[in-house]
């Protein structure tokens, strides 16, 4: 974690042995919003740098790629959350999926790189839950409030499938399993009817003497590989 007095936030940052000592010993400030150092430099591209390699990330820096943070959060410098991206995807993601995801009272949708397997990850909570369409259940009253999404293709096809998620469930509320690219995963929810918008923004709001919870962001799922074949569906 970096942080400073005058910081209304903490960064985050995956350390190792051999370069701990490194990042520790200068002091972080900002440049253009960015953690940033004069002798390292930004931490983001530090930090892509100790894990990909100088010569991978000069050759997709030279091929036209930026360093993407994939959950639009650029204090997150953990390198589960760093991807190399086109410019012109980086782009279209500002737009779309980064600006779809930022209010969180009803989804909360989070893009994750696992290092360890090369897989990607989509995690989805539906604080409001989304009206599910599984063909496999055979019944219309699927009600989704957890999904994990593991995918074994390129960042701008999950990107693609990110999209399609968000716009499924700004525009009806929904949520399509089957229209998707993932190679695996696991979906939590139950059989019902879906409460009306209005009744849930009423509810948490307050003043029913009860405490609520929604989340932000779902942590990735380690060592989650292709050989394990879950697709799992979890209806309580």
């Amino acid at each position: 974690m970096i942080t400073r007095e005058e910081w209304n936030f903490v960064a985050s940052v995956t350390v190792r042995p051999d370069y701990v000592d490194e990042i520790m010993s200068v002091t972080w400030g900002l440049n253009n919003d960015y953690l940033y150092n004069k002798k390292l430099g930004y931490l983001h591209i530090y930090i892509i740098k100790k894990w990909y390699g100088e010569n991978e990330y000069l050759k997709m820096k030279d091929s036209g790629f930026v360093v993407d943070h994939m959950d639009n959060d650029i204090s997150n410098c953990r390198i589960e959350n760093l991807c190399f991206l086109t410019c012109d995807e980086n782009k279209a993601k500002g737009f779309t999926v980064d600006k779809l995801s930022k209010e969180k009272t009803h989804i909360a949708l989070t893009l994750y790189k696992d290092f360890s397997t090369s897989l990607f990850q989509i995690a989805i909570a539906f604080n409001y839950p989304a009206k599910g369409k599984i063909m496999e259940l055979n019944n219309e009253k699927q009600l989704i409030d957890l999904v994990y999404l593991l995918y074994d293709s390129e960042y701008e096809i999950v990107l693609n499938d990110a999209r399609k998620i968000l716009y499924d469930y700004k525009r009806d509320y929904t949520f399509e399993l089957e229209k998707l690219c993932c190679a695996d995963y696991h979906i939590e929810g139950c059989y019902g009817e879906q409460p009306s918008l209005e009744a849930y923004d009423k509810y948490i709001e307050g003043n029913h003497n009860s405490m609520i919870v929604y989340i932000v962001k779902e942590p990735i799922r380690e060592n989650w590989t292709l050989e394990i074949k879950e697709k799992s569906i979890i209806f309580r």
